[in-house]
């Protein structure tokens, strides 16, 4: 009975390159400068090429080592052993190039966020890789409208925009781009930032994930008049010192202050001494300083500031928007 030889004079060098199916692999992808992170991503993005690529060419060893340990030198199921390995180790090559170079042709979805700052600044950083040069990243962000559907959930509308760019990827097909923004007046608190690469997609604030998407609450409340009110008493006639204040306040509908000042005296109508009509700044805010000649023919004076009647009375009644003080004139010294 002939004995089993280990590996023939024809068959030893295919089932040698068989054995090292798995080095060959290695060496591929090494030549493609496919290394340690590279084949993470193929194992990530594209695992069912890449688990053909690895299983082929284990296949691959398994089959060479049996044509060369396992059977018979010069056999016909030595030849059918060796042909079905390297037939088996092409398709591991193949499969390992493919999803090499899909994985060096892989474009990342965008990356963003945003970050509140004290005040009214934002900080909006957007990241992106793997970009053809002539891909371009739009960023946008934008105030949102608070709404519900029909089941009660809240639903975000897109309101006014606040930011847009279109981006273009360094020469590694790479973006890391930061901008700072400084939010208008108002009161609305929901903001969203979207990132994307290609067709404009739907959008994502709801439930759905179909872009680089953040929507972030920053909460801004539309502040009451601080009404502050004092005597300078060392001029010849009283003079009453006014120092209105607010912040946040919407510009769209725009807001608009009513400022009086009324002159109070024993069985006479309250009489106006003063009256304003005024306009925030661009960042919604007040902040002014007035000063009124009152006289000793009164005997209180009431100051209102109002953000919601044109015509306030002093006293007023209670209700948001709306302050007043009331204060005695200094007697003659």
């Amino acid at each position: 009975m002939p004995k089993p030889l280990p590996v023939g004079p024809e068959s030893k060098g295919a089932a040698g390159l068989l054995l090292g199916a798995l080095p060959a692999l290695g060496a591929l992808l090494t030549a493609l400068t496919i290394t340690g992170d590279i084949v993470g991503r193929m194992a990530r993005n594209h695992p069912v090429t890449t688990l053909g690529a690895f299983g082929c060419a284990t296949v691959a060893v398994f089959l060479g080592g049996i044509a060369a340990y396992g059977l018979q030198e010069g056999s016909l199921q030595e030849r059918r052993a060796l042909q079905l390995g390297l037939v088996v180790l092409g398709a591991a090559l193949l499969l390992g190039v493919y999803a090499g170079v899909e994985t060096w042709g892989d474009r990342t979805e965008p990356s963003i966020t945003v970050t509140p700052r004290a005040g009214s600044g934002l900080v909006v950083t957007v990241s992106g890789s793997g970009l053809r040069s002539s891909d371009h990243l739009v960023v946008e962000v934008e105030q949102l409208l608070r709404g519900a559907d029909a089941h009660g959930r809240p639903t975000w509308k897109r309101g006014q925009p606040l930011y847009g760019a279109s981006l273009g990827p360094n020469g590694a097909g790479e973006i890391a781009h930061t901008v700072t923004l400084t939010l208008p007046a108002g009161d609305f608190d929901d903001l969203g930032a979207r990132a994307w690469v290609g067709d404009e997609p739907k959008p994502c604030y709801g439930r759905g994930n179909t872009t680089g998407c953040v929507r972030v609450h920053i909460p801004r409340p539309q502040e009451r008049p601080q009404l502050a009110v004092s005597w300078e008493t060392f001029v010849k006639a009283p003079r009453l010192l006014v120092r209105l204040k607010a912040r946040n306040l919407a510009q769209r509908p725009a807001h608009s202050m009513a400022l009086r000042v009324y002159g109070l005296a024993a069985g006479q109508a309250p009489r106006p001494l003063a009256v304003w009509w005024l306009a925030p700044d661009a960042d919604g805010k007040f902040d002014r300083r007035l000063a009124i000649v009152v006289g000793h023919a009164f005997s209180d004076v009431c100051v209102v500031a109002s953000l919601t009647r044109r015509e306030p009375g002093c006293p007023a009644a209670a209700e948001d928007g709306t302050v007043w003080a009331l204060l005695a004139v200094p007697p003659l010294r």
